[in-house]
């Protein structure tokens, strides 16, 4: 493994001169935490810019995913909220940012759980065979004889006017454009009686609704494969049988302060949980590992940063930690909110997601280093969304798609190490540029 100055530049000139131009940009964007300033803060600022995406160690954030790693498999493959892998994964952040010397508080929030009892399907028409699906969470059940029902195909299922004769028949519908519960309820509004979604990409789906509300019929994930089959088929009749459960229950976020009084911070966070079906560790036991660094190095350099970093639970499922902390902030003293979801993906994708200030320096940064990058639109599918509602600036760091997405090879073999430590280095630079000073 190279040196970090080898991957960082040729030379400390080239070092100075990148440094001076970020330090442009931070101090030159506009808004936020980094406006105007006296020299002495200005000078701060200049250092902490240098110095903190340098303190990051990849050695270490490659430990935390193996960690998480370690405690699915010994959970049964999988770090869910409201399993015990969930709770072990709380258990490891939390003793790794008292381990770096912060006070650390748990706060709970309200989730439903949602559990499948039987996921069956096949199609009976016109040739029969086993149809394998797995049923969207949130999901409502089949009536207990089954679902039986033509399938109609519907496009994309984004719009009304992708439903044509769907009333008592099964849409199906590809992944992709809009949210999954808009594609239900469209189906449900032109009467359908239950959902078929079709991956876009390799592999089989799972997906959830978001909404236990979402719709009354049921939705179900095929492979893609299985999803042209079917759209080219005429008179395809399928058989689903759904069995599910919603559950009240309570599940846990983490959240360390780098100050103990108050004042206005920077809130940086990740989501800690992964699906059911693996251990999730680019999705997202690399924001995970990515935050938890941020964290030390932030302690490393004496804490003279105003920064909260957070972890959020239940996200897979929609997004509910994040939404119930959002609630409780008081808009006007949160500079800003830096989400880190899945950094280590190998096709190197990178993106910007977000608006305001904070989102154009980590563009920036990334151009500056040469590495190529883009601006997305990621809508409500990560933590961000609750914050940019309540109207606090966002931005986010994302690596790209990837072939394990939501999958049991999920693991720490599948992560680009390059990927993340790159943008771990982009994360900690938004965070040295933008987080308000100690006063």
């Amino acid at each position: 493994m190279h040196s970090r100055r080898s991957r960082h530049d040729a030379s400390a000139r080239s070092v100075a001169a990148l440094v001076l131009a970020l330090v442009g940009v931070a101090l030159t964007t506009g808004g936020g935490a980094a406006g105007a300033q006296s020299p002495t803060a200005q000078a701060t600022r200049a250092q902490l810019v240098e110095r903190l995406p340098r303190a990051l160690s990849l050695a270490r954030m490659r430990a935390d995913l193996r960690a998480l790693e370690r405690i699915a498999d010994r959970n049964g493959g999988t770090r869910a909220v409201g399993t015990p892998g969930y709770a072990a994964s709380v258990a490891y952040v939390r003793a790794q940012l008292r381990r770096a010397g912060y006070d650390v508080r748990l706060r709970a929030f309200p989730f439903v759980e949602f559990l499948e009892h039987l996921e069956k399907g096949r199609q009976l028409q016109p040739v029969e065979r086993v149809l394998p699906l797995e049923a969207l969470d949130y999901s409502p059940s089949t009536p207990r004889s089954g679902l039986r029902a033509r399938v109609v195909p519907s496009g994309d299922g984004c719009s009304s006017a992708d439903f044509g004769a769907v009333r008592g028949a099964i849409a199906l519908v590809e992944r992709g454009t809009c949210f999954f519960a808009v594609k239900a309820a469209n189906a449900e509004q032109a009467g359908a009686v239950g959902v078929l979604v079709f991956n876009n990409e390799a592999g089989p789906l799972d997906g959830t609704l978001g909404d236990p509300q979402a719709t009354s019929i049921p939705v179900a994930g095929i492979a893609r494969s299985l999803g042209f089959e079917l759209a080219g088929t005429e008179n395809a009749i399928v058989e689903m049988e759904l069995l599910t459960e919603l559950r009240a229950a309570t599940s846990q976020n983490v959240t360390a302060d780098t100050q103990r009084r108050g004042g206005r911070v920077l809130l940086v966070g990740a989501h800690l949980d992964s699906v059911r079906a693996g251990a999730g560790i680019n999705d997202n036991g690399t924001g995970v590992a990515a935050v938890l660094e941020i964290a030390r190095a932030l302690r490393a350099q004496g804490r003279p940063l105003t920064v909260r970093v957070a972890f959020w639970g239940a996200e897979e499922l929609g997004l509910f930690g994040s939404r119930a902390y959002a609630r409780t902030v008081r808009p006007e003293n949160v500079v800003g909110y830096l989400n880190l979801d899945v950094l280590g993906s190998p096709s190197h994708q990178y993106a910007v997601y977000g608006s305001g200030p904070l989102a154009v320096r980590l563009l920036r940064y990334l151009e500056r280093r040469g590495l190529r990058a883009r601006t997305i639109d990621l809508h409500g599918r990560s933590d961000h969304a609750p914050f940019a509602q309540r109207g606090i600036p966002v931005a986010g760091l994302f690596a790209g798609d990837y072939a394990c997405y939501h999958r049991a090879c999920d693991r720490v073999a599948s992560v680009d190490l390059t990927a993340l430590d790159q943008l771990a280095e982009a994360a900690a630079f938004g965070v040295a540029s933008m987080a308000p000073l100690q006063q």
